[in-house]
Formats: structure tokens, sequence, C-alpha cells
């Protein structure tokens, strides 16, 4: 039992690594104060389960797989199946989607644990869906908020730094809620299934001390492991200035939260991702490394795939 929360505070930490590096890398390219955009992001991150509910929390602890008591080695395979999965995309640099290397790793270790009966099948295809149209709808809002926001602007980008510069520290505190009310809750519904599963609680619920304790350990995640992939973020594609990232910011935000409110668990790794490369497919004065943007989703299709393969072998083994 203790293994299986010991396994979820790893898992969690990595996500403060992956997913929180990928948000640090738009910060540090604006914020004179790179300290009040993480606190605010911080401060979001523990709002968003309160401010948008547990929706995500739900779908990932009891739409993906069905786990009784006595399946805990299950959640315990997924979630080192998880961990591998997630240390190659940060060995690599390139961050990656949680949701999907988590539902892949499920997926394999349950088909090998407890057979193919266990998957929800509907609520597999439900997340790999959403995961995919925030793909595509992160791309879409980030190109239309930069065009909408160029054509507005008629003013020096000088004259306008400061309104970006007050603009994002406004959407670190966004961003946070929406990753808070989706990405973040992906531990959240973990917790709640394995305290379900080994009976110290009655039914699925997501208390409060389930929220922070995960927020809390997602922070230490976040500062010991997230600047590296928040490198490949910030200036691995182009060269990032304050318009830009407001018009990412605000795009990703608006894909999460929209899909946060509807319980459909979505990748703000891949949303943030899309959106840095909308915005940069229409920039006029410098090119996007092509190189690097193939790379990335390469790493992206790969996830899911990579995940189940792990996560069957680790319940084999295990």
């Amino acid at each position: 039992m203790i293994w299986a929360f010991v396994l979820l505070a790893l898992f969690q930490a990595i996500s403060g690594w992956n997913d929180g590096g990928n948000l640090l890398g738009l910060f540090q390219q604006v914020a004179p104060k790179p300290w009040l955009s993480f606190s605010l992001l911080v401060i979001g991150v523990a709002l968003g389960p309160f401010v948008l509910g547990t929706g995500v929390a739900h779908t990932i602890g009891q739409d993906i797989i069905v786990l009784r008591a006595g399946d805990i080695h299950v959640l315990n395979e997924a979630l080192i199946a998880t961990f591998i999965t997630l240390s190659l995309s940060w060995i690599i640099r390139m961050p990656t989607s949680t949701s999907l290397a988590l539902v892949g790793a499920l997926i394999g270790a349950a088909w090998v644990s407890l057979g193919l009966v266990s998957i929800h099948w509907h609520g597999l295809f439900m997340t790999v869906l959403s995961v995919g149209l925030s793909v595509t709808l992160g791309f879409a809002a980030g190109t239309g908020l930069y065009r909408v926001e160029r054509r507005v602007r008629n003013a020096s980008d000088r004259a306008w730094r400061p309104v970006w510069i007050r603009l994002s520290y406004l959407l670190s505190l966004i961003q946070g809620v929406a990753y808070g009310a989706n990405d973040a809750e992906k531990a959240l519904g973990l917790a709640a299934l394995l305290l379900l599963i080994s009976h110290r609680a009655a039914t699925f619920v997501v208390t409060s001390s389930i929220i922070l304790a995960s927020i809390g350990v997602w922070i230490i995640g976040c500062l010991v492991g997230g600047q590296r992939i928040a490198q490949t973020v910030g200036g691995a594609f182009y060269r990032l200035k304050p318009k830009h990232v407001v018009s990412i910011q605000a795009g990703a935000a608006i894909v999460v939260v929209s899909a946060a409110a509807l319980g459909g668990p979505v990748s703000t790794t891949q949303t943030i991702g899309s959106a840095l490369i909308g915005v940069g497919n229409t920039l006029r004065h410098q090119r996007i490394n092509r190189v690097k943007v193939a790379t990335l989703y390469a790493a992206w299709g790969l996830t899911l795939p990579v995940a189940v393969v792990i996560g069957a072998v680790t319940a084999w083994i295990l």
C-alpha cells in the first residue's frame, strides 16, 4: 500500500518537472520578475480543482480501467511505466503529454494483469480524442489570437511591452487554474482510486487534503527538474517575444479551461506546444525550427504506444 503512494508521489513530481517546465519556459521569456509569475502559477494550480471542479479526476479514476480491491498492483505497474516514459522524454529534453503517458501505461498494465475486459473502451476513446483535439485547438487558438493581436496593435513593440508583461502575469494565474483543473487532477483521481480500492475510503471522492498534498509534490518536482524542459520550450523553436507569449498563454488557457469544465483530460503541455507552433507559423521575420517541431510531434505521437508497451512489459515482469 505504501509503495503505491510513493509511486503516485513520484508521478506527480515528474509531472511537475515535465508540465511545470513547459509553463516556466514561457514565463522566463517575458517576466522581469520570474518569481512573481511562478507564485501566481502555483496559486492558480492550487485553486484549479476548487474553482472548476474535479471532473477530470473522476474521468481518470473511474472511466479508463476497472480496478477493484486487490488490484493495487496494477496501479503500481502503471505508475512505474509512466515514470519510465516521462523520464525518456525528459532525457531528450522534449515535453510530452502526461495524459497519454499515464493512460497508455494504465492500458498496458491492465491488459496484461487483468485482461482486455478491464478496459473502459469508451472512456479511453474519449480521453485520446480530447488530447488529440487539444493539439488542433491549441494551434488554432494560438494562431488566431496572434493574428488578432497583430491587427489591433497600432504602436511599436516597445510601447506595448509593459502591456504584454502585465497580461503575462495575469495569464500565469489563469493558466495555473487551467492546469490545476486538468493535468494536475490526474494524480488526484489516482489517489482517490487508491484509497477506494484499499478500503481507506467508502466512495470515490477527491478531498481537500488530497488536492493540497498533490500540489505540494508538484511544486517540488517543478523546482527540481523543470528548468531542463523550460530551456527547450523557451528557445529551441524560435525567439519568443512578449507579444508571442501572451497569445500562446491565452490560447492554451482557453482550450484547457474549456476541457476542464467538460471533464475532458487534455494535455496542457501539448496545448501550449501547439499554440507556440501556431504562433511561430505566422511569423514573418524569423523562421521556426522545423526540425525541432518535427521532433516534438514525433515525441507526442510515440508517447501513447510506447507507454502501452512499457506498461505491458512492466506488468509482465512484476
